[in-house]
């Protein structure tokens, strides 16, 4: 049977890291089933207490300690559940690797069958499995999101069992680093002296453990002048936005890297006019920004500077632009990507020496979607015929009837996204680079064989791609039954 079943979805980065398949060891075979619970624990007069629901905070920070309590059952005459005491038990992540589960904390159970976890939070596990990913400038999301449970391995007379599965965002520690030069503008020829801070949260000057500088493609070796402070100096500038990289990582901080620019511009003997303006105040998420200006006197080879930077101060977009003959000129870029976030953004336009900043508005404005109609979605089998019903260890295609209504060519890739019943992702798998041309009409499918009974929800996502994850339409859900 297969019903649709609307939801408030929100597109993340993180779908991209969950796992194509999520599995656990298989059972190991024993006499005796075990139970495993989370949120349980026993009073000062040994009355079971907690809440299963609330066995875990939904939000964590690096830095701290949390208790997780729990009981272990086992059922040793099939019919009533007794404490299993002395079961060793862990608590692990799956979320971000399922073949391979992040340990947090270990336990044993006592001679009521009870436990409790002593969860240090720590970034170090996490950052070896990559889930602290390098991005340029700041992070696609503030917090990282694990998926969390208790495990019992199990014993040549106890059966593995597993608690289940918990949603917890994970808040990592992040430094504050700051790039500043001695000059906004530089002429042609001078050099550039930066100087690179770094500060913990609470403002306290500190050295991270590793620290690589660029300057452009090449390295560059700063200079310690004191805790937390280092500095170099540039070659030569030429007439160029030119970009300094800062890489650094500190145990228990999330690896990142930063950047600024260095603006240099050739002086010119005569007044300068520079005029630049955006076709708007205020945008959306997904939107393009364009800039068009004007500059007097128009001399050959000379270019307009233009660097473009987020709330944060991170460079999201930069370039040169050669006026044409008639000092008019124009640059253009969409607001996509991990760099893209709403606040108030600057952006600065330099020519001849001359130099003016304007600034503007980046809002959760409703994400302008090209215009890519999903018709219809559905089940088939593997010959395209429409399924009603979908049986267990049977292949079943999930698939969209997708119409792109523009007068260009469009581009997208298909996503589909299976959860159970417990928000477990099951199977996630997508197709790349699907061309629609105007007023033309396709059918992806994507085949997914269910492996239990039960309840899933199906999450279908059309993407620019994996690597710009910028809706093309309007997300689809399915509920898909397995009885």
């Amino acid at each position: 049977m297969l019903m649709g079943k609307p939801l408030a979805l929100t597109l993340v980065v993180l779908l991209l890291i969950s796992v194509a398949t999520f599995t656990l060891p298989v059972e190991a075979q024993g006499s005796s089933k075990t139970q495993i619970t989370l949120g349980l624990k026993k009073d000062f007069d040994g009355k079971v207490t907690g809440d299963p629901d609330n066995a875990l905070p939904s939000l964590v920070r690096v830095g701290e300690t949390h208790l997780v309590y729990g009981r272990l059952m086992q059922l040793p005459d099939g019919k009533n559940f007794q404490p299993l005491p002395n079961g060793e038990v862990k608590l692990i992540d799956v979320f971000n690797n399922a073949q391979n589960p992040i340990v947090l904390a270990t336990a044993k159970s006592d001679k009521d069958g009870f436990f409790v976890f002593e969860w240090k939070v720590s970034a170090r596990a996490f950052k070896q499995l990559g889930v602290f990913k390098l991005q340029e400038g700041i992070t696609s999301l503030e917090n990282v999101r694990l998926q969390i449970l208790g495990v019992y391995e199990g014993d040549p007379t106890h059966t593995k069992s597993t608690s289940r599965g918990y949603i917890v965002q994970l808040k990592p520690q992040r430094l504050d680093v700051s790039i500043k030069t001695d000059k906004q503008l530089y002429s042609v020829g001078e050099s550039a002296h930066v100087t690179v801070m770094f500060k913990t949260p609470a403002g306290e000057l500190v050295d991270p453990d590793m620290i690589e500088m660029f300057f452009g493609p090449s390295t560059v070796s700063p200079v310690r002048q004191n805790v937390g402070t280092y500095f170099f100096t540039s070659p030569p500038l030429s007439e160029n936005i030119h970009k300094v990289t800062v890489l650094f990582d500190k145990e228990d901080y999330l690896r990142e890297i930063r950047s600024a620019t260095i603006t240099a511009s050739t002086k010119a003997a005569m007044p300068v006019d520079l005029n630049a303006m955006l076709d708007r105040d205020t945008y959306g998420l997904g939107e393009l920004l364009v800039i068009t200006g004007t500059v007097k006197p128009v001399m050959e080879g000379r270019l307009v500077l233009i660097n473009v930077n987020n709330p944060d101060g991170t460079i999201y977009n930069f370039g040169h632009v050669t006026p044409n003959a008639d000092g008019t000129f124009k640059h253009e870029f969409r607001l996509v990507g991990p760099l893209a976030v709403t606040g108030e953004w600057k952006a600065t336009y330099t020519y001849l020496g001359s130099q003016i900043i304007d600034s503007f508005s980046v809002r959760e404005l409703p994400t302008k979607f090209l215009q890519v109609t999903v018709q219809s979605s559905s089940l088939v089998n593997d010959v395209g015929e429409t399924l009603d019903e979908v049986g267990l260890g049977s292949p079943v295609g999930i698939q969209a009837e997708l119409a792109n209504n523009e007068r260009e060519e469009i581009t997208l890739t298909y996503i589909v996204q299976v959860k159970d019943a417990e928000g477990f992702t099951v199977m996630l798998s997508w197709i790349k680079g699907i061309a629609l041309k105007p007023d033309m009409s396709l059918k992806p499918a994507i085949f997914w064989i269910p492996q239990n009974k039960g309840y899933y929800d199906v999450e279908i996502f059309m993407w620019e791609s994996l690597e710009n994850p910028v809706p093309r339409s309007a997300p689809k859900t399915l509920e898909i039954i397995i009885a």
